[in-house]
């Protein structure tokens, strides 16, 4: 359990600037704006808000279960 606590924030951030590069890359294309919008906030929304959560949450949760 402790070690995805430490796993699941890396994927997150990973997978958060994965969404933001695919944003930037449709906005470089200019085809779908409201798909840039999709893929910005989405990738911001792991990066800014997902992430430091779990990292709040799992190590309250490991102080619990030690």
């Amino acid at each position: 359990m402790g070690s995805l606590i430490i796993v699941l924030p890396i994927v997150s951030v990973l997978v958060g600037l994965y969404f933001i590069t695919l944003g930037l890359w449709e906005l470089r294309k200019g085809v779908n704006r409201k798909q840039y919008i999709k893929y910005m906030f989405t990738g911001l929304f792991l990066l800014v808000v997902l992430t430091p959560m779990i990292w709040l949450f799992g190590s309250s949760s490991l102080m619990k279960m030690g």
